[in-house]
């Protein structure tokens, strides 16, 4: 259109664009016939080639040896307006969130040295910052991608956090927060050093018991409702209380996608299980959690994909791995897919899991290729390790 509203005497392209049949794009055909329509000429120049494109795709320093040959095993196949197509169309997906609200508070500190009389740690409180966690997070993640979602929670009866927790919640969010009794809203407390960022000590003050009879009643009320109109529940379940076995079964029974991330912590260990859950469409699991779920410790990621399968049915299932990256195994197609980590410079891995979960979900559930869904789920994975806890909410 620009050729034949400017109508060039002569147009003038490169030696890298000579060979029409190399043009992926199918434009300089175009363009040449537009060219000629106009009674112009089309001239190729005789000048060394220089595609900026391809000096920047070998200035790949930055990345190792198996971040190449991923990349490199799919890009020819897919494209932006690919991924872009995919992250449009999760927009209209009607979501609820289910799982804990967690407040992470951190507490920035010189280490001073041991006590004098006793044998602690000091540390001299310097500042301290405060994150909207749990499910919190994945919410507001969620909502860069989508417009509307729902949050079922709770909030506890004592320190309720409710005006911290409402200031940073994004406004597309709408929330169903039950009160837990002789409870507080989960708080942790991290002591963090100041100069090295390394965590020194957590202080968690949470109520881990489960919801009473008339408390897990209006939660499963809730639930009930929400399901009747979402084509997508996210669970994060924590361990702290809010989703038992009964609560799980309802979740899992209904012909709803589901996709759940199950964490383990200082609280839960020996208690937390996936057992509770019959049909997964899609579970994110660290490998030391999946490891521990199993009581394996030994064997290869390849046989903890085939015991868990025996044991719960996972339609699309998630291992992260650090450092090692994550495998992505379909139950459908029998297939795994292999992803290295793509982060540089881990700060915090804190919310790293959940991160990833809002994204590959999303994309999961609209059927998004799986080698885009876990290349973006890792990529969301490293722009969140790469900062505190959640304090750089995903960007699309």
């Amino acid at each position: 259109n620009i050729i034949k509203v400017l109508k060039p005497n002569i147009y003038a392209k490169g030696p890298d664009y000579k060979n029409i049949k190399k043009d992926i794009t199918g434009e300089i055909k175009n363009e040449i016939k537009a060219v000629k329509s106009i009674k112009g000429k089309v001239i190729f120049t005789d000048d060394r080639s220089l595609s900026s494109s391809k000096i920047l795709n070998n200035l790949d320093n930055s990345f190792n040896n198996s971040q190449k040959i991923f990349l490199k095993s799919f890009k020819f196949k897919f494209n932006f307006n690919y991924i872009n197509y995919y992250l449009e169309k999760i927009k209209s997906l009607k979501i609820s969130v289910v799982g804990e609200i967690i407040v992470d508070k951190y507490i920035f500190c010189d280490t001073v040295g041991k006590s004098g009389k006793e044998p602690h740690l000091v540390l001299k409180d310097l500042y301290e910052e405060k994150y909207l966690g749990g499910v919190g997070a994945i919410a507001n993640n969620l909502s860069i991608f989508c417009e509307k979602l729902k949050l079922i929670s709770y909030i506890g009866k004592l320190n309720t956090q409710s005006k911290f927790i409402n200031k940073n919640l994004n406004s597309n969010i709408l929330k169903h927060l039950i009160v837990k009794k002789n409870s507080p809203t989960i708080e942790k407390k991290r002591f963090i050093d100041n100069v090295s960022k390394s965590k020194i000590i957590g202080v968690y003050n949470v109520n881990e018991n489960n919801l009473d009879k008339l408390e897990e009643k209006k939660f499963n009320a809730i639930i009930k409702k929400n399901l009747l109109n979402s084509d997508l529940f996210i669970i994060s379940d924590y361990g702290h209380g809010l989703i038992n076995s009964t609560t799980a079964k309802i979740l899992t029974t209904k012909k709803k996608f589901i996709a759940l991330n199950a964490q383990l912590n200082a609280f839960n260990i020996g208690y937390h299980t996936l057992a509770k859950y019959n049909f997964i469409n899609f579970l994110i699991i660290n490998e030391n959690e999946l490891r521990h779920e199993l009581r394996d410790r030994s064997s290869k990621v390849e046989i903890l994909i085939k015991k868990l399968n025996k044991n719960i049915k996972i339609d699309n299932l998630v291992i992260t791995r650090g450092r090692n990256g994550a495998v992505y195994y379909s139950r459908k197609n029998r297939s795994k897919i292999y992803c290295p980590a793509f982060a540089n410079n881990v700060l915090d891995k804190v919310g790293a899991g959940d991160a990833m979960l809002s994204v590959m979900s999303l994309l999961c559930k609209v059927g998004c290729d799986p080698r885009i869904s876990i290349f973006l789920g890792s990529l969301a994975a490293a722009q969140n390790v790469e900062n505190l806890n959640n304090s750089s909410p995903l960007n699309k």
